[in-house]
């Protein structure tokens, strides 16, 4: 045979078998000479191959020499660079090669995601007490092609009354509930009716059953009587729907799957609106100050029937309103003698509006009367009324009519909360007509005390080359004063200042007096708490002879001082006549009592003690004056001479009780004062 004949039988036969297997069984029943395998292939005899292809028995098994491109043809292939090629096969790589080439042009069969889906339920229902009847139409889509599939519609909770199924489905009950089996596919419609259920429970009336997954869920409802609240739980949307006569009908979308809980009752009728009705009762606080009354209101106010946005009150003549709050206040205006408060709601229950304003007071022991909001559209008010005093005046009330005088005590809380100082004045009220005037009677103010110093301790060291150093401690109280005014001794230089632990730079007057400036001093518990002002200065005495009299000159301070402690350091190398008078002398004079111990007294509450350890102090002050003295002998361009300050010298302690801007001094007669 020639080739082209063995490639026109390979054509022929591939189409031949590639037909077979895409007809499969729905062919028409093959010939005598023809048959179909297991796997729908067509098998011809020798014989019909033989006539189909012209082709004649050869000795041995045929061979099969096929041009390339048909091979590529026949596969569905290409391979580069073989066009002009031939393959020669035997039969059984042919049939191989043939077989190969079937199965990969069989089509692919996708599975299915699932057996089926709900494409939408619509449920019908009637509800009456007796209980609730649906009809459920469901269009379901088979998605699965072979064998029999379950398909749920119902639960078990509801009983079924009447099933339309397409044909070739079976409805079967158990205890999960109705479901439908079927072996066919594609989309299929069930209509169902059932019946629920109806609980009865304080007039209304209620049911519930379990939906099925759906693609949408809808629910129509009819009620055999008009005027009927239907409310179903978890619903999306709420639509009255056109009724008959009679009857009320609702829509309802529900999510997939979803239980369906429904009640209803009869709707209430719908009451005539009421206009609101106010109740007010207003706590003013009066302050009396100089030509000004300052008052704060608290307006509590209780709305009944319906509520309101806005509230007006009634301003007395010449009052001011300053501010207005309130948990609901939105805004405020005053216009002709009236306040409108606005407020962010309809106010219904109670509220509160506080509100702050000044009424201009009547002149001195002239009748002021007392400014009080009065809430304009109020069905009955009530009040209370407190006046407390911010200035030296005297507040008296005459008799008034529509009010009751009342003790402090009997006033509301948050009156009393309002204000620190004491209430002189209360009153209540009942009504509309009230009247209050108050007399107020100015008195001078008295001039007082604004600073004093509680203690004031003196550290003085003597030299007997006629050098002193004196370091004095103030305890201070200060309200409003600027400054501390001393005045020193005659050529008294001043060395250093601290004020609370601060150092300072003080200041002189036109009278040479020492400026210190003061800070003001802490309040604690209604006190004022000291402060301490420190100040070292230094005195030369010259030509000091070795036996004599000496004076010192304490320092004068302008205000007033409590207790006056002073310590006098002499060199110990000194007499001193100590003994009583009569006795051999007394070495000391002075207005300072000699002590050899200090006082304990104290004129504040807990004022900060002064230093008294006197030994320490001489040391510091022995420290302080030398390193005074090499800086200025350095700056003078001198060595330094070690001056040793008598640290070990003889102690004196003088005291003084109230001290009023009054000249001190400590004089003494000494003798051994020789510096050989």
């Amino acid at each position: 045979m020639s080739r082209a004949t063995w490639c026109g039988a390979a054509a022929v036969l591939c189409a031949v078998a590639l037909t077979a297997l895409s007809a499969g069984a729905q062919q028409a029943p093959p010939k005598d000479e023809e048959k179909i395998d297991n796997e729908g292939r067509v098998i011809l005899n020798w014989e019909t191959f033989r006539k189909i292809t012209e082709h004649e028995r050869a000795a041995g098994e045929p061979k099969l020499v096929l041009p390339w491109k048909e091979v590529q043809t026949l596969l569905g292939v290409e391979v580069e660079g073989v066009a002009d090629a031939q393959v020669t096969l035997d039969w059984q790589q042919f049939k191989a090669l043939l077989q190969w080439s079937v199965e990969r042009r069989k089509p692919k069969v996708v599975p299915v995601p699932a057996d089926y889906v709900i494409a939408s339920a619509d449920y019908s229902g009637t509800l009456r007490k007796e209980g609730a009847v649906f009809e459920l139409a469901l269009a379901v889509d088979v998605l699965k092609q072979e064998g029999w599939k379950r398909i749920p519609l119902l639960p078990a909770g509801v009983a079924l009354e009447q099933a339309k199924l397409p044909d070739n489905c079976f409805l079967n009950a158990s205890e999960k509930g109705y479901e439908m089996l079927t072996e066919g596919a594609g989309r299929m419609q069930v209509s169902l009716r059932f019946a629920a259920a109806v609980a009865e429970e304080a007039g209304a009336f209620r049911t519930r059953f379990n939906t099925m997954p759906g693609g949408t869920t809808v629910l129509k409802l009819t009620v055999a009587s008009p005027g009927v609240t239907v409310t179903v739980a978890g619903a999306q949307a709420v639509l009255p729907l056109e009724a008959k006569q009679g009857e009320t009908v609702v829509g309802v979308s529900l999510p997939s799957g979803a239980p369906v809980q429904i009640t209803w009752e009869r709707a209430l009728e719908v009451m005539a609106k009421v206009p609101p009705s106010i109740y007010a009762e207003t706590l003013t606080l009066v302050a009396v100050g100089e030509g000004v009354l300052t008052c704060r209101e608290r307006v509590n106010l209780s709305v009944l029937h319906s509520g309101i946005r806005s509230v007006v009150l009634l301003v007395p003549q010449q009052a001011s309103v300053l501010e207005v709050t309130g948990r609901d206040v939105y805004d405020w205006r005053v216009s002709e003698g009236k306040l409108e408060v606005r407020f962010t709601r309809d106010v219904t229950g109670n509220a509160w509006i506080a509100v702050t304003f000044e009424q201009v007071a009547g002149k001195q022991q002239a009748q002021s009367p007392v400014p009080v909001l009065r809430v304009e559209e109020a069905v009955r008010e009530k009040g209370y009324i407190g006046v407390v005093a911010l200035a030296n005046v005297e507040i008296t009330a005459p008799e008034s009519p529509g009010v009751a005088t009342i003790d402090a005590r009997e006033l509301p809380a948050e009156i009393l909360q309002m204000t620190g100082q004491p209430v002189l004045l209360a009153f209540r009220y009942v009504g509309k007509e009230f009247s209050i005037a108050l007399s107020v009677r100015k008195h001078e103010d008295v001039p007082v005390l604004l600073t004093i110093v509680d203690s004031s301790v003196l550290t003085i060291m003597q030299t007997m080359d006629g050098k002193r150093i004196t370091k004095a401690i103030y305890n201070v109280r200060n309200n409003r004063n600027q400054f501390l005014r001393l005045t020193l001794p005659k050529g008294a230089e001043v060395w250093s200042a601290t004020v609370a632990g601060r150092s300072i730079r003080p200041a002189a007057d036109e009278q040479g007096r020492v400026l210190i400036p003061l800070v003001r001093s802490s309040t604690a518990a209604a006190e004022m708490s000291s402060f301490p002002v420190e100040m070292v200065y230094v005195e030369q005495q010259p030509n000091v002879a070795a036996a004599g009299s000496m004076r010192v000159d304490l320092p004068t301070v302008d205000e007033p001082v409590t207790h006056l402690m002073a310590q006098l350091y002499l060199p110990a190398e000194g007499g001193y006549k100590t003994g009583l008078l009569g006795a051999g002398g007394l070495s000391f004079a002075g207005p300072l009592r000699r002590v050899e111990a200090f006082s304990s007294i104290s004129s504040a509450p807990t004022p900060p003690q002064p230093q008294l350890d006197a030994a320490a102090q001489a040391g510091q002050m022995q420290q302080q004056m030398t390193q005074r003295l090499e800086e200025d002998a350095r700056a003078a361009g001198v060595t330094p001479i070690r001056v040793q300050l008598p640290v070990r010298g003889s102690l004196f302690r003088f005291e003084k009780i109230l001290v009023f801007k009054e000249e001190l001094w400590i004089s003494f007669d000494y003798s051994g004062w020789s510096r050989n």
